[in-house]
């Protein structure tokens, strides 16, 4: 994992619209430092920082503030899949990317590790907060203050998890832009701290596409892909079980021919046949939704 990094969101989450409005105004070659950047995005000075700390986190544009392909696919006007997030595939599509370019680093911290260390992955607050402190140390040797630390929590969690209280806090956390995907879930365990829950489950709202994409871009090139690591580098991103990981794999395999799965001696393997694009496997997603097929 690159170097830890727990601030730069300005402390709000990434709401719903806000990766199609970046996208936009970054297509318009414009940047967060130019004096008109408040107008032009409708939002405050630190939400426009914090826009372009989302976009940059999910890959919609890079360094050089340029839109990536992976964007443009999603979110341009002419020819763009799903530019306004219509359908829930994409959102699973997101959050793979938010855990694959690692820039804020909770997200495949919370996925990949810390879930794992907690029975049935559940967790307090506090206990997040103890174990960034102590991976911060372990990488790094640095600190993030405390008060950072657990802001960046505040904002992990309301990324996928409606608190229903009311008032103005419930219409931001409605714009979240993962709460959708029922993947943390608050315990009432009858104390005064949140116990939350991460779901790993079968995970087959899931589409299969989306899955195979996922796999065809983390390993690049390779012919012959060991389940185990399947599991660590995909199905932890997906809180999918090894069971639902079975099925995924089985479903690939029976709609696409290029894609066999066999154990030899013990060891189970994803095989596959020729150079796929991955690409191609996204719009097969996304024409079965226009046409309604299922």
């Amino acid at each position: 994992m690159k170097k830890l990094r727990f601030t730069g969101h300005e402390t709000f989450h990434c709401r719903h619209f806000w990766l199609k409005k970046g996208f936009d105004f970054t297509i318009q070659n414009n940047t967060i430092s130019d004096q008109d950047a408040v107008v032009k995005l409708g939002v405050g000075k630190n939400m426009v920082a914090s826009i372009d700390f989302w976009l940059k986190a999910f890959y919609i544009k890079n360094e050089q503030d340029e839109t990536t392909s992976f964007s443009q696919f999603i979110f341009n006007d002419v020819d763009g899949l799903d530019p306004f997030l219509e359908y829930e595939g994409t959102l699973w599509l997101l959050h793979y990317q938010l855990l694959k370019t690692e820039m804020a680093s909770i997200y495949p911290l919370v996925f990949k590790d810390f879930r794992k260390q907690k029975i049935n992955s559940q967790f307090t607050s506090q206990q997040l907060l103890k174990y960034l402190q102590k991976e911060e140390r372990r990488r790094s040797g640095s600190n993030t203050s405390e008060n950072s630390l657990k802001t960046d929590i505040k904002v992990f969690l309301r990324t996928y998890f409606l608190d229903k209280r009311g008032g103005k806090d419930l219409e931001d956390d409605l714009s979240s832009i993962f709460i959708d995907l029922n993947l943390i879930d608050k315990i009432d365990n009858g104390s005064s701290e949140g116990l939350y829950q991460l779901k790993v489950t079968e995970r087959e709202e899931i589409p299969v596409e989306i899955f195979l994409y996922a796999i065809l871009d983390t390993f690049k090139g390779e012919v012959s892909i060991p389940f185990d690591a399947i599991q660590e580098k995909i199905g932890d991103i997906f809180a999918c079980n090894a069971e639902g990981l079975e099925l995924k794999i089985a479903e690939i395999c029976d709609r696409y021919k290029f894609a066999v799965y066999k154990e030899d001696g013990g060891r189970k393997q994803l095989q596959i046949k020729g150079e796929q694009n991955k690409l191609n496997i996204l719009e097969n997603y996304y024409n079965a939704q226009v046409y309604n097929i299922n």
